[in-house]
């Protein structure tokens, strides 16, 4: 059996965030032909749901947090220690950085966070009146238009709760802010951080990855790595193309994930999934 894992942000989804027909259709296409096909991305998995509607296949989400077999049955949690995740969260909002935190019903974030983020990029566009701030704006408002998105006046009540947390996802404008987040973060042994864009940090517990989820479901399927195939765009990406015996990236894919792939298939616009399905189903690739 052959398995394919696919990311969602600028892989699987458009510039729009759909999936779109050809997409769909190529998927459905794998399955029929008797390929386990998986969703591995960094979004949480009751957002995953909704964008899938009516395509029932296991879902690798919040980078590894939850791992779903079809039927949305839960093989593996990867939970977030819960003073760490306090710990950072009070350096975030020290330090005034917009952060979600993902848990099982929601993503938690600021009450402020719009009007915070919309501050910052009031600041870049003074110092840097040739950026494209629309198009900027557009990826900041990706994160408010996610299913399951819930504001919150006390965001740090999460952490003295019950309730599972498997990671946080910081977003700011401010480069600076991002690059200190990011060492403050190498003293947290209980961390792991990673990223799926320029202006995001996504952190997450040491022991999960996208990497470590995707072997497990291989494992639970009996599938060997040479018939493992991940398709990404991302340095989210990197840990799924490791255990992956081929890396498939996307032609809008960092340069980093391009060196490391095997082939590279059309842009997330161009429904570059479903070129290298009909590709792979053809026997061509």
């Amino acid at each position: 059996m052959k398995l394919i894992a696919i990311d969602l942000d600028g892989t699987l989804l458009t510039t729009e965030s759909k999936i779109s027909a050809e997409n769909r259709a190529a998927i459905k296409r794998a399955v029929d032909a008797g390929i386990l096909v998986t969703i591995c991305t960094g979004r949480a998995t009751f957002d995953v749901k909704a964008l899938l509607e009516d395509l029932d296949i296991p879902i690798i989400a919040a980078n590894g947090g939850t791992v779903h077999d079809t039927g949305y049955r839960l093989i593996s949690k990867t939970l977030m220690d819960q003073q760490a995740g306090k710990d950072i969260a009070d350096y975030l909002l020290s330090q005034n950085i917009y952060f979600e935190v993902y848990t099982d019903h929601h993503l938690l974030s600021p009450f402020d966070g719009q009007s915070k983020l919309q501050a910052e990029l009031d600041i870049l566009k003074s110092a840097n009146p040739d950026e494209d701030i629309h198009t900027l704006w557009q990826g900041a408002m990706t994160q408010f238009k996610q299913f399951g998105i819930k504001p919150v006046h006390d965001i740090q009540t999460v952490f003295d709760g019950n309730e599972n947390v498997y990671k946080l996802l910081c977003f700011s404008f401010d480069m600076e802010k991002l690059k200190k987040a990011k060492e403050e973060l190498t003293h947290h042994q209980k961390l792991s951080q990673t990223s799926s864009g320029k202006h995001i940090i996504e952190i997450l517990p040491a022991s999960s990855g996208k990497g470590r989820a995707l072997t497990e479901l291989a494992d639970r399927y009996g599938i060997e790595k040479q018939d493992i195939y991940a398709i990404g765009d991302s340095p989210n990406d990197l840990s799924m193309f490791e255990v992956a015996g081929h890396g498939i990236a996307m032609e809008n894919a960092i340069e980093d994930l391009k060196e490391k792939s095997t082939f590279v298939t059309k842009s997330n616009d161009e429904n570059g999934v479903a070129y290298f399905i009909d590709q792979l189903l053809a026997n061509q690739y």
